[in-house]
């Protein structure tokens, strides 16, 4: 094969990289894009499918979470959609919140901030020191779902049931018979009833 040829073939191949490098590069914007788009009641049905698209969750961050949790008012589920028993979870919350006409529950994916033992995920501990449950050295730490119903720093009701202990079943479908469904949905309702009584004052007060 002459120089000539050589060259040409490799000038040949460079384009052809450019052409496959701009299309996923193209596809990758794309999706980027789509994903920004899409609405938080869409994104949380995409991720967990069993609540449906009807839904009233609101993504906040670690660091958005942390500030609700010291001064503003509502329900936060902190979860990861990776996680079987949040994805159970999020169904009987979601039922109990719209049957009480709660019209947003803040939502908080904690996988990375707790893998990265980040700054906000230190805040969150800080904060919800006493209601946690403890890792095998003793140390406290957020195990999923857990569920904080607050008010102006608060805390109502906090709930963390089969975040950890889950009584030896291995599937949240083993786990959640129609008895401790039924307990579940009573809890949390209980703790929506303070907190729409409690907003529902101050709001009288204004």
């Amino acid at each position: 094969m002459s120089k000539g040829t050589m060259k040409f073939c490799k000038i040949v191949l460079l384009i052809a990289s450019s052409c496959v490098l701009l299309q996923c590069h193209g596809k990758g914007g794309q999706e980027e894009a789509n994903s920004s788009r899409m609405s938080d009641s869409e994104r949380f049905a995409q991720e967990y499918p069993l609540v449906g698209k009807d839904n009233i969750f609101i993504y906040r961050n670690a660091s958005e979470t942390a500030d609700i949790l010291t001064k503003g008012r509502g329900i936060v589920f902190i979860g990861f959609k990776e996680c079987p028993w949040c994805q159970s979870y999020a169904v009987f919350l979601h039922d109990v919140a719209h049957e009480m006409g709660i019209d947003k529950i803040y939502y908080c994916d904690i996988r990375e901030d707790r893998q990265n033992n980040s700054e906000n995920y230190q805040r969150i501990l800080s904060i919800l020191d006493g209601h946690l449950q403890y890792d095998d050295e003793g140390r406290p730490r957020v195990y999923v779902p857990d569920v904080s119903i607050v008010s102006r720093g608060r805390i109502i009701t906090h709930d963390f049931e089969t975040s950890k202990e889950t009584l030896g079943y291995n599937t949240p479908q083993e786990y959640w018979n129609d008895e401790r469904v039924q307990t579940l949905k009573e809890r949390l309702r209980a703790g929506m009833e303070i907190y729409i009584q409690i907003v529902s004052r101050d709001c009288n007060t204004c």
